[in-house]
């Protein structure tokens, strides 16, 4: 009765092994990142929206009254909050006043798409004492947080993202390497140094082998070893 291979120590099963944990991990890794970067820009949004809560109602008497030398003053001092970028105050279509704070640099246009840039928000002002709620918002003001921020912040966690996944990958292939060489390259060695002695006598073959190739490999030779020794 031939022996049969229970267990398979081919190189195929152990790509296919390290692929599959690869993608896993780049996965994991970009699904976190998405998340990180959500909840950064959330963060950012949830900060405006705490400082026009402020400013709402003063804005709104300003517009009414048709002052914009305060309508400036009031999108001045959401600048503390440190993460603006522009204010747009619009009516009835028409721009009344745009504010930049920052200063405008470059971003490659697969950043813009890749990090969702500009992140804004848009709250419409309301005339206070109106009851109706159905009625028509005196104008909208239309807040963006800094898209340089916005950039640091994703090309700095994508760099962090892709150092955690090129150290994994390294570990990985460490371990399949010590691997490789403790399942498959010692146990050849030994048996080639075994086959390059003059004493006639049978491979060892250590438990750990036996239902494997390489156990195969070497009860083959001691059968035809001992078939030749018979003849």
């Amino acid at each position: 009765m031939k022996a049969r291979v229970q267990r398979s120590l081919t190189l195929k099963s152990m790509i296919v092994f390290f692929v599959i944990t690869l993608s896993s991990l780049a996965l994991f890794l970009g699904i976190q990142f998405s998340y990180l970067l959500d909840q950064r820009k959330n963060d950012y949004l949830d900060q405006l929206s705490n400082a026009v809560v402020q400013i709402q109602k003063p804005l709104t008497d300003s517009l009414l009254s048709s002052d914009l030398n305060e309508v400036k003053r009031l999108l001045v001092s959401l600048k503390t909050s440190g993460i603006m970028g522009k204010a747009i105050v619009t009516v009835d279509g028409a721009t009344v006043m745009n504010l930049d704070f920052a200063t405008a640099r470059p971003i490659p246009d697969w950043a813009i798409k890749f990090a969702g840039i500009p992140v804004e928000m848009t709250v419409p002002l309301y005339a206070y004492g109106n009851t109706i709620l159905t009625a028509k918002p005196q104008g909208y003001l239309t807040l963006q947080v800094d898209s340089n921020r916005v950039y640091r912040f994703a090309v700095n966690t994508l760099a962090l993202m892709i150092t955690t996944y090129l150290l994994l990958v390294l570990i990985i292939a460490i371990a399949m390497t010590w691997c490789v060489s403790r399942m498959i390259v010692r146990p050849l060695r030994k048996i080639a140094l075994e086959l390059q002695d003059d004493d006639n006598h049978d491979i060892a073959v250590p438990n750990y082998h036996e239902d494997d190739e390489i156990g195969l490999l070497a009860k083959n030779y001691n059968r035809q070893r001992k078939k030749q020794n018979s003849d």
